[in-house]
């Protein structure tokens, strides 16, 4: 029989005052709800927009490709906040903010964690995240960082907008400036130095704080490495890092496996070695195999890759429903779907059938 461990926290709702103390942040329970599983030897398992499409359909309520494989929705949603920053409606994949806000907080009820990455547009020329063709936009940031300042006001009322029925804040992971290792952004290492990357976080620390978000875990995200020089080297400090995660893709189908698995060997002992030196939380913030080319990816790759490394949860990208060749979880009738049904069955990995849901304090349910 297979004993699955029941995780569950009040992270919907604030610590009670004690006289004219103040409140526990909200952030602070979805931390130690993280360092628990960590410790318990768990992982969640997140995808990307799970709950809004999948590989043949859109925006139909109810629905998703890995609760349909799987029997149940994962315990992690991931999420983009690209557009959020100029005001609009619709992140850049074409999801509406406000489905994003409804799923959030729905699944923060059933006792899962949402996490959000940020694909601006940069704030000088309005250009998407992957135009590197200037490599002063950074410079251009620090030298006038009005307009800046507006996007991370926009992006603090986001934050602040996520409440809960009872009128407590949901926390949230978010994991800014990431995959800066590389230069597909324009944050990226060869567009910018490190005084700039620094500043990017530095300011938005600030103006979050400043608007009182407080229902923030802030997660630091490189993309592949060569051991701990290069993660540590624009590292923006233990004061403003919760998580330390690594992005790492399998690329080239079977022919790239071995090359993807001593990548993740090297990142995962980086990033678990790093974490437990610095007191942080460690994740595999992004990774999959784009059409799961490898019917057994999930059960003969990820899995002893998780096993080996103590991490609080791994993430796998979308499933696009205007991509027929770009998704990470198997559908129904997919040749990993068995592999996947297996995979998320293993005691280590936790589904949101896993997670204890706990709404408020005032619940019935026992909270640790």
């Amino acid at each position: 029989m297979q004993v699955t461990l029941m995780i569950g926290l009040c992270i919907g709702a604030a610590a009670a005052t004690v006289g004219t103390a103040t409140a526990a942040p909200p952030a602070d329970a979805l931390r130690h709800k993280l360092q628990k599983i960590t410790a318990g030897g768990k992982t969640m398992f997140g995808h990307h927009d799970d709950p809004v499409y999948g590989h043949t359909w859109s925006y139909e309520k109810g629905r998703s490709d890995a609760l349909e494989t799987a029997g149940s929705l994962p315990a992690m949603f991931s999420w983009d906040l690209g557009g959020i920053e100029n005001g609009d409606s619709l992140n850049l994949d074409g999801v509406p903010f406000r489905l994003i806000r409804e799923n959030a907080i729905e699944l923060n009820r059933n006792g899962g964690v949402n996490t959000f990455s940020w694909h601006l547009r940069n704030p000088i020329n309005n250009n998407d995240s992957w135009t590197v063709s200037d490599t002063t936009i950074v410079r251009q940031m620090m030298e006038n960082p009005e307009s800046f300042r507006r996007q991370l006001t926009n992006l603090a009322g986001f934050f602040n907008s996520l409440v809960d029925e009872n009128g407590n804040k949901v926390p949230v992971i978010f994991r800014p400036w990431h995959e800066h290792t590389g230069g597909w952004f324009f944050w990226g290492t060869p567009n910018t130095t490190e005084q700039q990357y620094q500043f990017l976080w530095d300011e938005t620390r600030r103006v979050l704080d400043e608007q009182g978000v407080d229902n923030v875990v802030w997660a630091y995200s490189p993309d592949r490495v060569t051991g701990k020089d290069q993660y540590m080297a624009r590292y923006p400090g233990d004061d403003l890092v919760d998580i330390m995660g690594i992005d790492i893709y399998h690329f080239d189908k079977e022919g790239g496996l071995e090359e993807y698995r001593k990548t993740v060997e090297t990142g995962l002992a980086t990033v678990t070695g790093l974490a437990k030196e610095h007191g942080k939380i460690p994740a595999f913030t992004e990774t999959g195999l784009e059409s799961i080319t490898m019917p057994d990816w999930y059960t003969d790759v990820l899995l002893p890759m998780l096993k080996e490394n103590e991490v609080a949860y791994v993430v796998v990208w979308r499933n696009a429903h205007d991509n027929p060749k770009h998704y990470y979880v198997p559908f129904k009738g997919h040749p990993a779907e068995k592999s996947f049904v297996t995979f998320t069955s293993d005691p280590k990995i936790l589904m949101l059938r896993d997670m204890k849901p706990c709404g408020n304090c005032g619940s019935e349910k026992k909270c640790d």
